[in-house]
């Protein structure tokens, strides 16, 4: 009877770091880490252009996008990141999939401006267009442990989840279904013993920039207007800000101590 992938000859299981794997504790897991901004212009310095728990903006000068890698801890944005130290892992990690959430306000289509042969009334909203400029121009370049594991298409990443909705107009957002079809399934799993380097960052492609825009030239990525909320009882309307621009990307998988439970650290 031949042994099984990862066996020796004989049935018996080479030792893997010093042990068996049961003597590992593990656990299901998702590392994640969210880029939050108002603004999405290329290299925005002012506080609506600054990453959340960073000193960088958003989107850089030359339109990257950088994970992990920014200053954000567990600690500090525990709704934005689970990361316990910036940058480095603090527990093993087996990744199995990978997506990437695009988290923007809904926003209602705007009327064209000028002369449209179309006819056509109304056009996409700028966030409409600035999830287009990442998701169809953009590469995820990733570094899980000592080497770069890949550089990928950003539309190769599901969402994972999310608000999921056909129109900001005609329907209810629902909490859409972390499905199968919604993440990056890797062919094998990706493995990284703690205290190893992880960095992620999406680069956008050049034709997509001026679309994007900076702040000497705003394009779809400037802050959204605020938004108008009527109150019928009394009757009012007031103005809320919306929403910052978010995009989240997260690690599936199960994170591995040495240690069961109980047990003193070694």
């Amino acid at each position: 009877m031949m042994a099984a992938p990862g066996q020796p000859q004989g049935g018996r299981r080479r030792p893997q770091g010093g042990g068996a794997p049961k003597s590992f504790k593990s656990q299901p897991w998702v590392l994640f880490d969210t880029v939050v901004a108002k603004s999405f212009l290329l290299g925005d310095t002012s506080a609506n252009g600054l990453a959340v728990g960073s000193q960088n903006p958003a989107v850089s000068g030359s339109g990257e996008i950088t994970f992990f890698n920014s200053g954000r801890t567990n600690a500090n944005y525990p709704w934005y990141t689970n990361l316990d130290v910036s940058g480095q892992l603090a527990y093993g990690l087996e990744v199995w999939q990978i997506y990437l959430a695009l988290m923007f306000p809904a926003m209602p289509d705007v009327g064209n401006i000028g002369y449209d042969i179309t006819g056509e009334p109304i056009s996409p909203p700028g966030p409409v267009k600035l999830a287009e400029a990442i998701i169809n121009f953009g590469v995820l370049q990733m570094v899980l442990g000592q080497e770069d594991q890949m550089s990928w298409p950003c539309h190769r990443f599901g969402a994972g989840g999310g608000v999921a909705q056909n129109s900001s107009q005609t329907s209810l957002p629902s909490n859409g279904m972390p499905e199968g079809s919604n993440v990056l399934k890797l062919p094998e799993p990706i493995e990284m013993p703690r205290t190893q380097n992880l960095a992620a960052k999406i680069r956008l492609a050049a034709e997509v920039l001026t679309l994007i825009g900076t702040t000497g030239s705003p394009g779809v990525g400037q802050p959204l207007s605020p938004y108008s909320y009527g109150i019928v009882s009394t009757p009012t309307v007031v103005t809320l800000p919306q929403p910052p621009f978010a995009i989240q990307l997260g690690l599936v998988g199960r994170r591995v101590k040495k240690t069961q439970y109980g047990q003193i650290p070694e």
